[in-house]
């Protein structure tokens, strides 16, 4: 793009003049955002554009690791304002900016290409009569049907130039700053800061673009309603139509993107002439030969034990009180010993090395779940339709299920196989839960890989 002004040297590539480089200022509104915002900005930071990019982060008070996760990239400023009006946030964003184009991108919307910013900006070219411009929404292949509707029947495939429409959507979109310090957005405004906004530019005589090849992939949708029945009809035509939309991924967030760290938590020594060493070293091979484990971590106090099947070693006399905690607080405090030596897993498989049998390739499985179906925890689960009877709080034998119907007519019941490998988001790691957000069961009908060494 020859309009663009680059600045480079003939010899050494050196930047001649930084002040006359195009700058582009990305605002991103935060609120609890750790799930997303590392995908957001990893999409963010691949993006390939002749420009200077600063990213900046207004954030409401979020009690979660959304700022810790941020500050793994190189944002340049960290804005924190206590009370959240949308059209305000991105104000005080702009005006602590520097840039010559801003664009505004929720923290749970993902970039889904590396010429995003390019295909935005390319709109202004030589045209002052520009406005804005807002690109794509796609929905995710977990996307709820509602969402998914909404965003497919919404944001379609043919560019448009709005010279009376004044839809506009702040979720993904670029504005000059020019145009912005003349029609800076509504700071009262509680919602919808941005058709407010469109209304006023198209009313001065502007236009804005809608441009389909910038695309984000956005969980959320624009409205709720409808039966879920008739919504499940509405998408699948909606997909058969747009088949670009089916299982919908950002590179970010697919599984060979993904930061995996499994972790082996071991009590004591295992000696190498026993059965559970040769389970420990299948266990670790079958770590090893997965496609998406990007590390792979024993938890114990001997080092010999890693060193001997070519691991990482967490020393297990470093976690607090490790041998008289629950599972649950082990994996946090080790999440936490593995952060500190400046690896951050997006994910945590928890894989206990006792178990004599695993399905073949059940770890990708596990991570292609978790992805593809937006869960953030997957175990095994083996099908089970026997029945179970428990003793509630007056003594009284319970059923589980009453029905002595046949097994096609009665649900079963999962016996979850954590030990098999359990892979939970590390933003749930943080809370001290092992199972929790959206969960996800990887059916097992062999009752094999239930059998776990005998302890003696």
């Amino acid at each position: 793009m020859n309009w663009i002004r680059i600045i480079i040297t003939e010899a050494d590539g050196a930047r001649m003049d930084d002040s006359l480089r195009l700058k582009i200022s990305i605002i991103i509104r935060t609120k609890n955002e750790e799930k997303w915002v590392g995908y957001c900005l990893d999409s963010i930071y691949s993006q390939k554009i002749d420009a200077e990019v600063e990213v900046i982060i207004v954030d409401n008070e979020s009690t979660d690791h959304t700022i810790e996760v941020a500050k793994r990239y190189p944002v340049q400023k960290f804005i924190n304002i206590n009370k959240f009006l949308p059209g305000k946030a991105l104000n005080d964003g702009i005006r602590s900016s520097t840039g010559d184009y801003l664009v505004c991108i929720s923290a749970h919307c993902v970039p889904g290409k590396d010429d995003w910013l390019e295909k935005l900006l390319s709109n202004f070219q030589d045209n002052l009569e520009i406005a804005g411009v807002y690109g794509r929404q796609l929905p995710l292949s977990f996307t709820d049907s509602i969402d998914k509707r909404d965003l497919l029947m919404v944001f379609g495939l043919d560019k448009r130039i709005q010279k009376k429409d004044y839809f506009f959507h702040n979720a993904n979109s670029m504005i000059p700053r020019s145009v912005w310090e003349k029609f800076p957005f509504d700071e009262n405004a509680t919602n919808i800061e941005d058709r407010i906004w469109g209304k006023q530019v198209i009313e001065a005589g502007y236009k804005i673009i809608y441009e389909p090849e910038a695309a984000v992939y956005h969980h959320h949708g624009l409205h709720q309603g409808n039966t879920k029945e008739r919504l499940q009809g509405v998408v699948s035509i909606l997909e058969d139509v747009d088949a670009n939309s089916l299982n919908g991924l950002p590179q970010s967030m697919k599984p060979d993107a993904l930061n995996v760290a499994a972790v082996i938590p071991i009590i004591g020594n295992i000696s190498k002439d026993t059965v559970q060493f040769q389970c420990f070293e299948k266990t670790v091979n079958d770590l090893k030969i997965s496609r998406y484990i990007k590390s792979i971590y024993c938890v114990t106090e001997e080092q010999l034990l890693a060193d001997s099947t070519g691991i990482k070693w967490l020393n297990r006399k470093l976690i607090k009180k490790a041998d008289f905690v629950g599972l649950e607080e082990l994996m946090k405090s080790t999440l936490e010993e593995i952060e500190a030596q400046s690896d951050f897993p997006d994910s945590i498989l928890y894989v206990n090395h006792d178990y004599l049998n695993r399905p073949k390739g059940v770890f990708d499985e596990l991570i292609k779940d978790a992805q593809y179906k937006g869960c953030d925890t997957v175990f095994p689960g083996l099908i089970d339709y026997g029945h179970y009877w428990y003793q509630n709080a007056d003594d009284v034998y319970m059923q589980t299920d009453s029905s002595l119907e046949s097994r096609k007519k009665r649900d079963p019941l999962y016996k979850a196989l954590y030990g098999l490998g359990c892979l939970t988001a590390s933003w749930a790691i943080r809370t001290g839960l092992m199972v929790s957000g959206k969960v996800g069961i990887l059916k097992i009908t062999n009752p094999k890989y239930a059998l776990r060494i005998p302890k003696i």
